[in-house]
């Protein structure tokens, strides 16, 4: 018999998800799934607190309701427990990971694909022997923005574009080393991309010859660019043709370590996770089950 465990990040996106549980008990009762029951995140020691609940409850299925973090959040846990599934139901600010599987940003279409119960797996990469990345990680520019995003007052669309314009007016191109087992090479970059997945939340293809299941990631650099070619750069992003710009360098591999001349801003799946040097991506053995259209 299925066993449903839904976790719920009840703060993520500023979402009212007041109504959400009796939404999933309607959906479930009027299901062949009849068992289910809930968790709900407090910000504090919730991997260690869903581990508990897992052991007792023994669910089939995890759904995360929540944001890229919150589904970063149950991942690790599921991890360990390769015979669960994981499902989405996207409610946050970001929900990139669940744009790339195309789970729609409605509820009671995203619990439909968690009933169909049709599933593939997904590759997962390890960053500094310490995070998981499910989606996209960088070094530099965006994680520049999303941690001023994070620590500005102005919130929504007007604050980000805001805080948008003044990182992309105060860049700098930095001196990167790049250590792969296919060789090792020196790049000036304003921005390197870790990507799991193709795309942005935002709809921005980043990596267009990315794939979710193909046991390698790629490493997309960002060389330095006059200022009149952001207008060619954006077309390329939305277009999915980044892979064209004589200002993006695009290699897929199974690991890499990048040192960089000063330390950086890492992001990690929409989370920034503190200035580093030195980041060791790699790909984990295991891979996680997810629910998909």
């Amino acid at each position: 018999m299925r066993k449903l465990l839904f976790a719920i990040n009840p703060i993520s996106g500023g979402i009212d998800k007041n109504g959400l549980r009796s939404n999933i008990a309607d959906w479930c009762d009027d299901s062949t799934t009849p068992d289910f029951t809930f968790f709900e995140t407090s910000g504090k020691n919730d991997s260690e607190k869903l581990r508990k609940k897992i052991d007792d409850y023994k669910p089939t299925a995890v759904i995360a309701c929540g944001g890229d973090g919150t589904v970063n959040m149950v991942a690790q846990v599921l991890l360990e427990n390769e015979n669960i599934k994981l499902g989405i139901i996207p409610l946050g600010s970001a929900n990139g990971l669940a744009t790339e599987l195309e789970i729609e940003e409605d509820t009671e279409a995203a619990l439909d694909i968690v009933f169909k119960g049709k599933s593939k797996k997904v590759d997962v990469l390890q960053i500094n022997d310490q995070h998981l990345c499910l989606h996209l990680s960088d070094i530099g520019l965006n994680a520049k923005l999303i941690k001023r995003f994070e620590k500005g007052s102005n919130r929504g669309k007007i604050g980000y574009a805001r805080h948008f314009f003044e990182t992309l007016f105060n860049k700098k191109a930095l001196t990167y080393k790049f250590e792969t087992p296919e060789g090792i090479f020196e790049e000036k970059a304003e921005m390197v991309v870790f990507a799991n997945a193709r795309e942005y939340g935002t709809g921005a293809v980043v990596n267009p010859i990315g794939r979710l299941d193909d046991q390698q990631f790629e490493v997309c650099i960002f060389k330095p660019y006059p200022w009149y070619a952001i207008f060619r750069l954006t077309y390329l992003f939305f277009t999915g043709k980044l892979n064209y710009s004589p200002f993006v360098k695009i290699f897929s591999t199974k690991e890499v370590l990048v040192i960089c001349e000063k330390s950086e801003h890492l992001q990690i799946d929409g989370e920034t996770v503190g200035k580093h040097k030195k980041v060791k991506v790699a790909l984990t053995k295991k891979q996680l089950n997810v629910f998909v259209p």
